[in-house]
């Protein structure tokens, strides 16, 4: 069987840093860049950030498909960890420019945006790919899909104050475009750098897959999408949790706005937030070791379901809403650092089941319930903020609107992550210990 080196042990999850400070460019000042920076018409600016997002969400599904069909050489995922971030980087600064006239410069930006976040999708994918293919072991498995969730939240703790830093830094030098062209260099330069230290701790790896190998059709793709109850309930249970995890995150400045009456501690409670979820991934897999992936699973998303009703009904004030807040994230950081690990063992079973290595397809889809849980947020969260009567102008906020508030922040997530753990308790019937045998299972299959 497989094992990782203590190299690997001791960086994995760094790609993930690079990754956030890159996308935390991207997610947080896109959109200012467009209509304040750029000073692209609104209506512009809005084509450019839906349509975009929207192929954004195809191109992640895609991504997988286009990892399973092409080979290298040298493996079939490793390699991408240098060749796609290095191609992203062009086309990322192309997403930070303006060329021509409004019409141009929308046009060239909208193919940046397309094609450097077809590249991340793709290392995304390629990356969660590996941790099939560094070890057979389940324990090990969990400990690679714990670093990958602690490094994703780590690094938004960083970017959260690294990318303002530079951006900030680099107005005061150059003006307009070019401080937003440069900061893009900048970071992607990060990502690159960090997914190079993962691509050379896993020398030596990845040889299983070489271009010799069995070329994996579109049919056999899909089926084993389509055919795969764990896979079905994992996506769903993903999707719903992470719909949840945003709404928190975003209406974070609403609840500190309206409820604690101190718009400015949304960052306090954010950074809390965020370094939460990083030691819940940090100790995932020793929590996983004992009382299995599923277990755990529900243990995080549960236990924060618990404490967000307390939360509810409680109406904590500042002090302890950082502590009951902190002690949640600790608990989803269970099971957000177990979520690569969950793809891993439905793409394990379909492997096992068809006999068709799909790993790349089944691991992009983790990137798809990623876009789907923001995108479906961005359209539940404005639904509720209305829906409660919230008003933005207002100054003053009576004993109703804070009443409305602690519905959108405790309560719709709260019914999100309960409904969550249906689908994964029903549909999801994969043991650590299955791992292990579907794995021998396989290589005697492959032997013959």
């Amino acid at each position: 069987m497989n094992r990782i080196n203590g190299k690997i042990k001791a960086v994995w999850g760094i790609s993930e840093i690079g990754f956030s400070i890159a996308a935390t460019l991207e997610t947080a000042f896109f959109l200012f860049f467009l209509t304040d920076v750029a000073q692209l018409p609104l209506g512009i600016s809005g084509v450019i950030a839906a349509g975009a997002s929207a192929v954004d969400t195809i191109s992640a599904l895609l991504a997988g498909v286009f990892i399973d069909k092409f080979h290298f050489k040298k493996g079939k995922y490793r390699p991408w960890l240098l060749i796609a971030p290095t191609i992203a980087m062009v086309f990322f600064i192309l997403c930070f420019t303006k060329i021509g006239g409004d019409v141009m410069a929308g046009v060239i930006i909208s193919i940046g945006y397309v094609v450097s976040h077809f590249c991340w999708n793709i290392t995304y994918a390629s990356v969660r790919s590996m941790t099939n293919v560094l070890t057979d072991d389940p324990s090990e498995r969990a400990f690679l899909s714990g670093r990958l969730g602690a490094g994703a939240a780590l690094g938004r703790v960083v970017a959260s104050k690294l990318v303002p830093l530079i951006t900030t830094s680099l107005t005061a030098i150059v003006s307009g475009v070019y401080a937003y062209s440069i900061c893009a260099a900048v970071v992607s330069l990060l990502y690159i750098a960090a997914m190079a230290v993962s691509f050379g701790v896993t020398s030596g790896y990845d040889n299983e897959t070489k271009s010799e190998g069995k070329k994996v059709s579109f049919k056999a793709m899909g089926k084993n999408i389509v055919t795969n109850p764990n896979l079905i309930g994992v996506v769903l249970h993903d999707i719903l949790r992470l719909i949840a995890y945003y709404t928190v995150a975003a209406g974070t400045a609403y609840y500190a706005k309206v409820v604690l009456g101190d718009a400015a501690a949304s960052g306090t409670v954010l950074m809390v937030f965020y370094l939460g979820c990083f030691v819940g991934s940090f100790i995932a897999a020793r929590v996983a070791k004992v009382i299995g992936t599923k277990q755990a699973t529900i243990l995080g998303v549960g236990g924060w379901a618990v404490i967000w009703a307390a939360c509810f009904f409680l109406q904590p004030g500042y002090i302890a809403l950082n502590v009951l807040l902190f002690v949640s994230q600790v608990l989803f950081g269970l099971a957000y650092g177990l979520s690569a690990n969950l793809y891993s063992m439905c793409a394990t079973w379909s492997y096992w089941k068809s006999g068709e290595n799909t790993v790349g397809t089944t691991m992009s889809i983790m990137t798809v319930s990623v876009k789907l849980g923001v995108t479906l947020r961005a359209m539940i969260l404005p639904a509720a903020l209305a829906a409660v009567g919230y008003v933005s102008t207002a100054t003053v906020f009576d004993a109703a609107a804070i009443a409305g508030i602690n519905q959108v922040y405790f309560l719709l997530p709260l019914v999100l992550l309960a409904v969550s753990l249906i689908p994964l308790i029903f549909l999801f019937r994969i043991k650590d210990s299955d791992v292990t045998r579907m794995n021998e299972e396989i290589a005697a299959r492959n032997a013959a």
